[in-house]
């Protein structure tokens, strides 16, 4: 990412993440608790998107700090 994120991108970038974070987590007890094997596995793979999402976020944010101490 070329570009410098503003304070307030930032902000709402790291919102994002303890969402995604606080999801994942949910997606994961209710696949944990599923009997149909159907559901847990959608459950399963939406938290595996989750985590994903999470991930870019947190490298998103990882990059605009180590170029805002360039």
């Amino acid at each position: 990412m070329s570009a410098t994120l503003s304070i307030k991108e930032k902000s709402y970038l790291e919102d994002a993440m303890e969402l995604e974070n606080l999801c994942l987590v949910k997606y994961s007890v209710y696949a944990d608790q599923c009997e149909d094997t159907e559901l847990k596995q959608l459950m399963f793979d939406i938290t595996k998107n989750k985590r994903q999402r999470a991930d870019r976020m947190k490298r998103l944010l990882g990059q605009t700090h180590a170029t805002h101490y360039q």
